[in-house]
């Protein structure tokens, strides 16, 4: 994934933190919290707690991708716009 400022992320996990560092190995990762790219990472205490898997926090995610799943049901067409790109 590339980020807003130009920066490449590898990750493990989809479900990683939007504001993960560089190099984020994922919550779901044994090395969450605990990797050298976690260092600094405001995430780092909830990774390596396992927040991010608790079966709640499973069931919310769950829960959200059914509702965006329902709420883009009657899209039929998508547009594409790419401003400024010569």
């Amino acid at each position: 994934t590339t980020t807003t400022d130009g920066q490449t992320r590898t990750m493990s996990s989809s479900s990683a933190p939007e504001n993960a560092n560089v190099g984020c190995v994922g919550p779901a990762s044994q090395e969450a919290g605990k990797s050298s790219a976690c260092a600094g990472c405001p995430n780092q205490t909830t990774c390596a707690s396992g927040a991010f898997n608790s079966p709640e926090a499973i069931a919310k995610k769950q829960h959200e991708a059914s509702v965006l799943q329902n709420a883009l049901s009657d899209v039929s067409h998508v547009v594409l716009v790419l401003s400024g790109k010569g």
